[in-house]
């Protein structure tokens, strides 16, 4: 598609298509997005923050591509404005809605990452990073047949007032078993918009760990397609809506291969002046017989003024079902609890501390990754 025609569908569409999300409500504040749309492309890129300096990394996204290392097996070529190779950007995710359009007509760094069939490729670890106005990342992640090993984006967007998009498209070939990782980091002054597409092949054992800590206005979607027979999805994520911060964070699963199995859970916490939406939906199709589907969303309120939601959503198209089952839980910090660890010598900020970092390290992201979760969470607009 041209960018005239994205263009134009930026012009025409709506923030929020129906079929974008589990819910019809608005949980994204897309006043935010809206009043930052016409800003330049950054000139400078913000610095990894120093509790994410040790990471091992083999890409950097900014302003523009940096590629330091390629692990074997993997290919790693630099997508720019104009690309008309095979696979297309957006071919996978689609254009439904106006920051659809808005990512297609402007993103302007890219990665297409190939990884063959067969081998055990290690880590792969890429960097997105935001800017002093508009930043926009697109990745296309196609993983061979029984390809092993893990991918971890870490998308950060720094202390600078800005906006940024990023979309990364997945495909997952037979049997391979990997993990595709997500840590998202993002200060009180930048707005993102973040998209995920997962298609899962027969057979594939696809493990998903995200953390999510948003900024001015973060909505981060992950969609896993479990297209395969008896592929595999499971997925872990911790989310925390900091002081100050908002969240719009929405896990969707469908399974569309016959005995696909998915499981996805999900722990949120909402700090003093927080918001945090954490959804998902789960969907087993028609053709998808003898599948299981599994989701829960827990989400505390720990702070003054905090708002959070937990919306899971179910849908059953298929009169043969193996397991589907749904959850969901909002609750504040119960005094009992408080007493109960209180009793035990810990005092009212390190139970606080106590329960906040159960949340933060509930994805395994944390201790994956060598992270102290309060360095995390102290991350702000102060950090240069």
């Amino acid at each position: 598609m041209s960018r005239d025609a994205y263009q134009r569908m930026l012009r025409e569409l709506p923030f929020q298509h129906m079929a974008d999300t589990p819910t019809v409500k608005y949980y994204t504040d897309w006043k935010i997005f809206e009043e930052r749309l016409n800003l330049e492309n950054s000139s400078i890129e913000d610095r990894i923050p120093s509790v994410l300096e040790h990471l091992d990394y083999n890409v950097v996204l900014g302003v523009g591509a940096r590629v330091l290392k390629e692990p074997m097996g993997v290919r790693i070529r630099l997508l720019g404005e104009g690309w008309d190779g095979d696979p297309r950007p957006m071919s996978l995710v689609g254009v439904h809605s106006k920051m659809h359009a808005y990512h297609a007509y402007r993103w302007n760094t890219g990665l297409l990452v190939e990884v063959d069939d067969g081998v055990s490729f290690g880590d792969l670890v890429i960097a997105s990073l935001g800017g002093n106005a508009y930043t926009g990342h697109h990745i296309i992640l196609k993983v061979g047949d029984r390809a092993k090993g893990r991918v971890l984006v870490v998308d950060y967007a720094g202390p600078s007032r800005g906006l940024k998009t990023l979309v990364i498209e997945s495909t997952v070939g037979r049997e391979a078993d990997v993990s595709l990782d997500m840590l998202a980091l993002h200060s009180k002054e930048h707005a993102v918009y973040s998209l995920t597409h997962v298609v899962a092949g027969d057979e594939s054992n696809v493990k998903s760990k995200v953390l999510s800590l948003g900024g001015a206005m973060s909505r981060v979607q992950v969609d896993y397609i479990v297209e395969g027979e008896k592929a595999k999805l499971s997925t872990l994520a911790s989310a925390i809506g900091r002081e100050g911060t908002k969240s719009d964070v929405i896990l969707n699963s469908v399974n569309k291969g016959p005995e696909s199995e998915v499981m996805v859970n999900a722990r949120g916490a909402v700090l003093n002046k927080g918001y945090l939406a954490l959804r998902g939906s789960a969907i087993v199709s028609e053709e998808a017989r003898w599948a299981s589907s599994e989701i829960e969303i827990q989400v505390v309120i720990m702070g003054e003024e905090a708002r959070g939601h937990a919306v899971p959503v179910l849908e059953i198209h298929s009169g043969d079902v193996a397991k589907a089952n749904h959850a969901a839980g909002i609750s504040h910090v119960l005094e009992e609890q408080r007493f109960y660890l209180k009793s035990r010598g810990l005092s009212d900020e390190e139970v606080s501390r106590l329960l906040i970092a159960g949340i933060v390290e509930f994805s395994g992201l944390v201790e994956d990754l060598k992270l102290d979760p309060f360095k995390l969470l102290a991350v702000d607009a102060r950090e240069a």
